[in-house]
């Protein structure tokens, strides 16, 4: 496991990354109970998806789930790098990177393949007013290859 980088109260940052490892759990076996415990339940939740398409709310994240397992998808999901958790008060949030691929039954990478970023914001309350930790709004997006703009000399 990556190491973390965590700023604020041990127990918040612990269940954050118990929510994360839910959710990327989720990621590789296509669970959608899974997707349910991470994510804050009925329309509250928002998400950009990797795709390049935004779901508003649980159910439209679980229709594309079950669209993508009526295609067979199959998602290879990487190891996190560089990941950090910052959380203050009831909110916090979550970055990392991750090398990521997702197949149909003909083999063939979907767009969004390759090694993906992610922020992911928690808040202290689920859909109905109780104080506990859960997902609220995610970020997916590829990361840029090559050197740095205006670090282009980094090793």
């Amino acid at each position: 496991m990556a190491a973390i980088r965590g700023e604020g109260p041990q127990p918040d940052i612990d269940e954050i990354m118990r929510l994360h490892n839910l959710w990327v759990k989720a990621n590789r076996t296509g669970s959608i109970p899974m997707m349910r415990d991470a994510f804050v339940g009925g329309d509250k939740f928002f998400g950009w998806n990797l795709n390049g398409f935004s779901y508003d709310g649980i159910e439209e994240w679980a229709t594309l789930w079950e669209w993508l397992a009526r295609f067979k998808a199959k998602a290879t999901l990487g190891e996190d790098e560089d990941l950090r958790v910052r959380v203050r008060g009831d909110m916090g949030f979550l970055s990392c990177s991750a090398p990521f691929t997702i197949t149909l039954e003909d083999g063939q990478p979907l767009p969004g393949s390759g090694k993906f970023r992610s922020t992911e914001v928690y808040v202290r309350e689920d859909d109905r007013g109780q104080p506990v930790w859960k997902m609220w709004h995610c970020h997916f997006s590829w990361c840029a290859q090559g050197p740095r703009m205006a670090f282009e000399n980094e090793a």
